[in-house]
């Protein structure tokens, strides 16, 4: 039963303005007995819808909550992978402008190394992989350096052999020079001797 209680001095105008709105649909006077009870019943279905409505939203609250965590935590993984991402391409920006000493290094031409290189380096398989092409010319440059510091250092050998030869036969010729010159003083002399 709906009674204005002095405790609650604005419920008055709220319990009119709901009677006003059950007013038009009602044909029971809202003033009788029937009426208090009429608009009792409706009073707690209004208190039922609202509690319903109050679920609703804590339902749909919660939902969202937990839509919005799903969302957070792909947004994290999303945030994740765009650092690894990037941190990648920074290493591999890096790898790329390495400059190694490979790189620096003379090596025969293509068409001296297909001419002069063994037939075990120029296999198909090599030919064909970039990667194997450059590590086999480069064992071959290698091989190249290694026989040809054996062929410098055979020249150099046989250059000291000569240039101890030559200074062995230069000294014999300065010594004979010398013994030489002696030999023509002492028949200068001689000849001085009988003249």
């Amino acid at each position: 039963m709906i009674t204005s209680e002095p405790q609650i001095p604005d419920a008055e105008p709220t319990l009119k303005s709901l009677a006003a709105l059950v007013a038009p649909n009602c044909p029971i006077a809202l003033n009788s007995t029937e009426g208090q009870a009429y608009a009792d019943s409706l009073f707690a279905h209004l208190k039922a819808l609202h509690r319903d409505a109050h679920a609703t939203v804590r339902h749909h609250k919660q939902q969202t909550a937990s839509t919005r965590a799903l969302m957070d935590e792909s947004l994290l993984k999303l945030q994740n992978l765009l650092y690894e991402k990037r941190h990648l391409e920074k290493e591999i920006d890096k790898c790329r402008e390495y400059g190694s000493i490979y790189q620096d290094v003379a090596l025969h031409s293509s068409e001296e190394f297909m001419e002069f290189a063994p037939s075990e380096s120029k296999t198909e398989d090599i030919l064909a992989d970039e990667h194997q092409l450059f590590l086999a010319r480069l064992s071959f440059e290698l091989a190249e350096r290694k026989r040809l510091e054996g062929v410098v250092l055979q020249l150099q050998k046989e250059r000291d052999e000569l240039l101890a030869l030559g200074q062995a036969k230069q000294a014999k010729e300065e010594d004979w020079d010398r013994r030489t010159e002696s030999l023509a003083k002492q028949l200068v002399e001689l000849r001085r001797s009988f003249d």
